[in-house]
């Protein structure tokens, strides 16, 4: 009954969405349809809350909190200060957005080849194969198994040595062996972004981090954004997992980026709240087409960078979303976007967002 409730509100968005197409283009927002479809996910379980912002025309529009930012050891009620672990959504505004700076300024190139930066790294990938996911390489290594060859080959007084396992990391994706050739198949990658991040970092000087929170997120007043969130504000990080393995407030899920990469990685460990993300949008939507599309539109999915590696071309949505249960959808065309947080691993990683984040996208469509 609770299925069919949500799918039958998906129908109403839709059919609300149709009418905002044919009545113009400025948005009428539902904020009654959001609010009715998220607190239904949250009494089916989906999710223990989430935070929502709509962005149109430069501005946000919307910015509201539905359910709770924890249920475990305690309920806390959601806010919408509440910061998230953006898990691969990090990638298009961490690593994706780092790479389009330096492809504005003229120190990158998308043609690039990503050897020139990573010492014997695959021959014949570039940048924009990284930002495509058309690389070749698999989708992700195992964390745990890389620590034992990392123990293996450093010893264990090499476990806390940071730079030492993020180098170790990078040269196991430099020679692991790829499933595909260049350009012959779209496969999604975290190991991309990993190492769009070494680019970027050696590039740069400093670690990725310091780079854009300098450069971007600070300067633009989103103080929260980035990876290695600060424990002083420990209160407003939305919890992920919470077991006898693992109680995750502010370490990021994702166990590659934790346990490899420290906590800095280009596959996820951005935090941030809705509010930013929407900012962020604003501001990536505001870079010239031309910028963006040179910047292979920072690694967000387009259909047809799932279609072919070199028709980047501009589409009237580009989107991408995160393990944790994190999305972001953006319509450049249109100055329009809709940022959508929640935390669906938590306590335990077995809730869905599929069916809530398209029926919250089809009341913001254009």
């Amino acid at each position: 009954m609770k299925r069919i409730l949500l799918i039958s509100l998906l129908g109403i968005s839709v059919l609300l969405s149709s009418c905002g197409k044919s009545c113009g283009s400025s948005l009428h927002f539902d904020a009654d349809s959001a609010r009715v479809l998220i607190e239904q996910a949250i009494v089916d379980s989906l999710i223990p809350g989430a935070v929502l912002c709509v962005v149109d025309q430069g501005k946000v529009l919307h910015l509201e909190a539905y359910g709770y930012r924890a249920i475990v050891p305690e309920h806390e009620p959601m806010t919408t200060n509440t910061i998230f672990d953006l898990a691969s959504v990090s990638k298009p505004t961490g690593a994706g957005t780092a790479a389009l700076l330096l492809i504005k300024e003229g120190k990158l190139s998308a043609d690039d080849l990503v050897c020139q930066y990573i010492p014997n790294y695959h021959p014949d990938v570039t940048i924009r194969h990284l930002m495509t996911h058309y690389s070749g390489l698999p989708s992700y290594l195992n964390a745990n198994w890389l620590q034992k060859q990392y123990l293996e080959a450093n010893g264990e007084e090499a476990s806390s040595d940071e730079t030492m396992r993020r180098d170790f990391t990078i040269d196991a994706i430099a020679q692991c062996h790829r499933p595909t050739a260049v350009d012959e198949v779209y496969r999604y990658s975290c190991l991309n972004f990993i190492s769009l991040q070494r680019v970027v970092e050696t590039i740069v000087g400093t670690d990725v981090n310091t780079y854009l929170r300098k450069q971007l997120y600070v300067p633009q007043g989103w103080t929260d954004m980035g990876w290695l969130p600060d424990m002083a504000n420990v209160e407003r990080i939305a919890p992920t997992e919470w077991n006898e393995n693992a109680q995750l407030r502010g370490e990021v899920h994702d166990p590659l980026a934790r346990v490899m990469m420290c906590g800095i990685s280009g596959n996820a460990g951005v935090f941030a709240t809705a509010e930013e993300i929407g900012k962020w949008a604003i501001w990536y939507m505001g870079q010239p087409q031309k910028v963006r599309e040179s910047a292979c539109n920072a690694g967000l999915w387009t259909e047809e960078v799932q279609l072919a590696a070199d028709t980047l071309q501009t589409t009237v949505e580009s989107r991408h979303t995160g393990y944790t249960g994190t999305n972001v959808v953006l319509w450049p065309e249109y100055n329009r976007a809709v940022v959508l947080l929640a935390h669906r691993v938590h306590p335990h990683d077995k809730g869905s967002m599929y069916e809530l984040r398209t029926a919250i996208k089809e009341l913001v469509r254009p």
